[in-house]
């Protein structure tokens, strides 16, 4: 009942940005910290407060629609649907164009805790703080965005951040949920990937499938 009472005030045009305040549940806040650990981002908007912004390619249609309507029925974006974007890539100098979907939540003022958790000076970063959120459903939602099956195990894209950062992710993996990771590192980039070992993947999926989007299953191996 309280989803619906919320849904119906966050709705209401004359609720302005800076009055929503929430409150958000362990669900959500679950969602949003495993959507921005992956593709998300969250984009401040002066006094107003943070909106969050999903964007999939059209491959993703299911699973960005499915995460859609977990933040339409609990009443944090509109009944707009996702919109359908289209961007020109460059690819062995032939033009590509790529198609794909996206959606924001709500403004919220009381999304800047999240904003300021996870971003310094415009850049993603990884707070110690994040391990109180790595529920079950947050690492569904971050292997579904970043993960990918590299048999016999699966390897989460953790590019964009720093060494010191990936080291820290990986020992939240094994506080929380006691999985056996090591750290690759990706020669081309320099950058750092997390790969969850094989012995962990009977594990992961128990703990995961619960939770995971079926068209997501597939970066599980199943």
């Amino acid at each position: 009942k309280g989803f619906l009472i919320q849904k119906r005030e966050f709705h209401l045009n004359r609720i302005r940005a800076n009055t929503r305040i929430g409150p958000h549940n362990l669900d959500v806040c679950s969602v949003l910290f495993g959507s921005l650990l992956g593709d998300a981002y969250a984009n401040k908007r002066s006094v107003e407060g943070t909106r969050i912004c999903y964007r999939q390619s059209s491959i993703n249609k299911e699973y960005l629609f499915s995460l859609y309507t977990f933040f339409y029925s609990r009443g944090y974006c509109s009944n707009l649907e996702p919109r359908m974007y289209t961007r020109k890539l460059r690819h062995n100098g032939a033009e590509i164009i790529h198609y794909g979907f996206e959606f924001n939540t709500f403004t919220f003022r009381s999304f800047n805790w999240i904003h300021e958790m996870f971003y310094h000076k415009g850049k993603k970063v990884i707070n110690p703080k994040i391990e109180n959120y790595m529920t079950p459903l947050c690492l569904a939602i971050w292997i579904a965005d970043d993960g990918g099956w590299a048999q016999p195990g699966v390897r989460i894209a953790t590019n964009c951040f720093s060494i010191d950062e990936v080291k820290l992710l990986v020992k939240i993996l094994k506080n929380k949920f006691n999985l056996d990771c090591t750290i690759q590192l990706l020669k081309a980039s320099g950058n750092h990937s997390i790969y969850i070992k094989s012995s962990s993947i009977p594990t992961l999926r128990e703990i995961l499938l619960p939770h995971i989007h079926p068209s997501m299953k597939y970066k599980l191996g199943l």
